[in-house]
């Protein structure tokens, strides 16, 4: 992951304030060393198969338990997955229904004070699941990328995060480009927070089970979203993200790959606050 910062003096000079004022936009170890987050995930794959539109979706949603430990240059994250209710539904097949049950162990990993994340331990997801809980994902992908500095409005960054690895069955890897620029500071239930926008691209491969079928699939996504980041606490308080984009799918009973079309919405949400 790296950063390339950069600056929009035009709207520092509209801003009515300077966003993250004396607080640097970086990680550490949070006023709150322990939370919960709220998850949600709609996602859906719109396969093209011989002019017929064959729809794939995932609807789920997830609590996870976090806490944050002391770590040089940042901070050591442990994740556990506390309830999780997810449907996959398929035109070939019933659709699948996963819970907590389906993830053993905890997610531990070391964010430095950019959000570059090195994992050291991924919890046994069931293959039904790994489509819902990414060890990879969330350590790579579910707090955001930040400046390390101090922001004023306007000020914004280049995060690039690469990754590739196994996951049950099957191989994923991802890289995404997102502008993070810093929008203004807001004030939800007596807190005042930074609000960050991104938008960029994210190209993925994952293989993947689906109905003992092996599946691969490749895609270019669109993404824009927003962050909510509680400078002074040093904690994300709220993520959303949309993505839409088009790729291929190859299955075993297709001679060619087959197109395809994504649609992604993901919410996080910090819970008790």
């Amino acid at each position: 992951m790296s950063k390339r910062l950069f600056s929009t003096p035009f709207l520092s000079l509209l801003a009515v304030g300077c966003a993250a004022g004396s607080s640097a936009l970086q990680y550490g170890v949070p006023t709150t060393s322990e939370v919960r987050y709220a998850y949600a995930d709609t996602s859906a794959v719109e396969v093209n198969v011989m002019g017929q539109n064959l729809e794939m979706t995932q609807r789920g949603i997830a609590e996870y338990a976090v806490s944050f430990a002391p770590a040089a240059d940042g901070v050591n994250v442990t994740m556990s997955v506390i309830d999780l209710d997810a449907t996959l539904s398929q035109p070939m097949g019933a659709p699948v229904r996963v819970d907590e049950s389906d993830v053993e162990g905890a997610l531990v990993f070391k964010l430095d004070r950019f959000g570059n994340s090195v994992v050291a331990e991924r919890p046994r997801v069931e293959v039904t699941a790994s489509q819902m809980v990414s060890g990879l994902a969330l350590a790579h992908s579910f707090f955001p990328g930040l400046s390390g500095r101090a922001a004023e409005v306007g000020d914004g960054w280049v995060d690039t995060v690469s990754y590739e690895g196994r996951e049950a069955d099957g191989r994923r890897s991802e890289r995404s480009i997102l502008r993070y620029t810093v929008v203004g500071d807001t004030v939800v239930g007596n807190r005042s927070l930074t609000k960050l926008s991104f938008e960029g691209t994210s190209q993925s491969s994952a293989e993947l089970q689906v109905s003992g079928m092996a599946v691969s699939q490749q895609s270019e996504v669109d993404v824009e979203g927003y962050v909510l980041w509680d400078a002074p606490a040093g904690l994300m308080i709220e993520r959303r993200s949309t993505g839409i984009g088009a790729g291929t799918a190859s299955v075993p009973i297709a001679p060619n790959p087959l197109p395809i079309r994504v649609r992604t919405t993901q919410w996080v949400k910090l819970q008790g606050n």
